[in-house]
């Protein structure tokens, strides 16, 4: 309806390929990697995360 057809958005697919490579990228950059290891999740929380979400739910 709006905006750009999608017969014609790629007109090859290894355009399209290079646009979807290009947006992990980005998306890789953006928010970085994470390391697998201890340390995230619920661990890291502080007293008063913990009661805000406590409360929450």
């Amino acid at each position: 309806m709006f905006g750009v057809r999608l017969s014609s958005l790629f007109t090859s697919r290894w355009f399209a390929l290079l646009w979807a490579v290009l947006v992990i990228l980005t998306a890789l950059e953006f928010v970085g990697v994470g390391d697998d290891g201890a340390g995230n999740g619920a661990d890291n929380l502080t007293a008063e995360q913990r009661d805000a979400i406590a409360n929450a739910f």
